[in-house]
C-alpha cells in the first residue's frame, strides 16, 4: 500500500507537468519569413549587353539591422522588433542579391563577385546602410550613403534618401515598399558607375 501511495503523489506533479508542457506546443507561435530580394524575378536574356561591371567591396548596416525580426518604427524615438515577422537570410545579403538583381535587370550593370576577375579593372562600391524600416508616419525609407571608387583612383561620395507611401498594413506589403526603394538606389548606383 505504500507504493501505491507514493507512486500517486509522484505521478501528480508529473503528470501537471506534462499537461502544462503539451499546452506550450500547442501555443507555438508561426514564423513568417521574409525576402528582401524577389526569388520570381526572371534574369534578362541579353547576357551580350552588359554595359557596365561593378564589385560591391563593403555593405555597412547599422546595429538595429542586423536583427533576425523585422524592425518598424513605432514612435520618434521608438523601434519595434517583431518576434513573428522575421528576415529569412541575413539582411546584408538580401540586400546584395537584391541590388544585384535590379542592377542587372534595369541597368545592365553586372555584378561581380569579390573572387572573379580579381585583376580586372572596374569600379568598386562601397555601401552604407543608415536605415530601412517603416515608419510611424506610414512611410517607408532607404537611406545612406555609397563610395564609387574608379579605377583612375578617383572616389566620390554619393549620399541617398528614398521613400515612399504604405498603402497597406502588414509586414509583406512593407517589402515589397523596400524592394521598390532598392530598386530606385540600385538606377542611382548605375547612374553613378
Amino acid at each position: 500500500m505504500m507504493k501505491h501511495v507514493t507512486g500517486s503523489v509522484l505521478g501528480g506533479p508529473l503528470l501537471a507537468a506534462a499537461v502544462l508542457l503539451s499546452g506550450c506546443a500547442s501555443n507555438a507561435v508561426d514564423l513568417q519569413y521574409y525576402l528582401l530580394h524577389s526569388p520570381d524575378q526572371k534574369p534578362s536574356s541579353a547576357i551580350d549587353q552588359v554595359r557596365k561591371q561593378i564589385r560591391f567591396e563593403q555593405l555597412r548596416l547599422p546595429d538595429y539591422l542586423k536583427q533576425r525580426g523585422l524592425a518598424m518604427q513605432t514612435g520618434p524615438a521608438t523601434v519595434y522588433f517583431s518576434a513573428q515577422h522575421v528576415w529569412a537570410e541575413p539582411l546584408n545579403a538580401g540586400l546584395l542579391q537584391s541590388l544585384t538583381d535590379t542592377l542587372w535587370q534595369q541597368e545592365q550593370v553586372q555584378v561581380l563577385p569579390n573572387d572573379i576577375y580579381k585583376a580586372r579593372q572596374m569600379p568598386r562600391v562601397d555601401l552604407q546602410i543608415d536605415d530601412l524600416i517603416a515608419t510611424h508616419t506610414s512611410d517607408v525609407l532607404l537611406k545612406g550613403h555609397y563610395w564609387v571608387h574608379y579605377p583612375d583612383g578617383e572616389s566620390k561620395v554619393h549620399r541617398f534618401d528614398f521613400r515612399g507611401a504604405l498603402q497597406q498594413d502588414g509586414f509583406e506589403h512593407t517589402v515589397v515598399k523596400m524592394r521598390e526603394l532598392v530598386g530606385q538606389l540600385a538606377a542611382d548606383i548605375g547612374k553613378n558607375v
